[in-house]
């Protein structure tokens, strides 16, 4: 553990680069997007911005806000997976910058094929509009849920003392926000999910399940 804290120690310079590149991109939504911002911070707090911006973005999903929050998840999400694997040791080629740019690629590319096929399947079995209001909550969600969560990342990159508990903190956090997410995604889409049972079932197997194993087996 000592020599996992001193690496990340010793990678603090680039680290550091990527928190601001991610508050940077951050400043641009609050400038551009204010509302929108403060808004999908709270949407864990309440639904009701989420179907607001629902039926304002429904036909246009891809657009400027997301496409820059889809950066940032990016880039939180790998620098978690970077410092998970710093502190356990799971694959130690990847505990360096060029660890760090392939986790990005591989989050990239699970996030990227995941839509992909859940898209594919959309067509082929017509149910579109259910797919994308699944996504477009899932999506928002995980907006909300990387808006919280990045305070815990900073703190368990920079504290030096008692690192280990501030990265189990961090962990810890990441877990109970992923649980809340799923949960809020399940409660205000009940009756969706249940009139299309057979399609929620092979959504978790073809665009949860498969990418992930696709994507390990690429990068493992």
């Amino acid at each position: 553990m000592f020599e996992a804290s001193k690496i990340i120690h010793q990678n603090n310079d680039w680290i550091t680069l990527v928190f601001i590149f991610i508050f940077m991109v951050l400043t641009i939504l609050k400038v551009v997007y204010k509302k929108r911002l403060f808004h999908g911070l709270t949407f864990f707090l309440s639904k009701k911005y989420l179907s607001i911006y629902y039926y304002k973005e429904k036909n246009k999903f891809l657009n400027l806000f997301q496409s820059l929050f889809f950066i940032i998840q990016l880039l939180v999400i790998s620098l978690l997976f970077y410092l998970v694997n710093t502190y356990f040791q799971f694959q130690p080629k990847l505990v360096t910058f060029n660890g760090y740019i392939l986790l990005f690629f591989a989050v990239g590319f699970y996030f990227s094929l995941r839509y992909l096929i859940g898209l594919l399947l959309a067509y082929l079995f017509d149910f579109k509009n259910e797919f994308r209001k699944i996504v477009y909550d899932k999506t928002n969600y995980f907006n909300n849920l990387i808006l919280w969560f990045l305070p815990f990342l900073v703190m368990s990159i920079y504290i030096q003392e008692q690192k280990k508990i501030f990265l189990e903190i961090t962990l810890l956090m990441f877990v109970l926000l992923l649980i809340l997410r799923y949960s809020l995604l399940l409660i205000n889409n009940k009756n969706l999910i249940y009139n299309n049972l057979f399609y929620f079932i092979l959504y978790l197997c073809a665009l949860e399940i498969a990418p992930l194993i696709i994507v390990l087996k690429l990068t493992i």
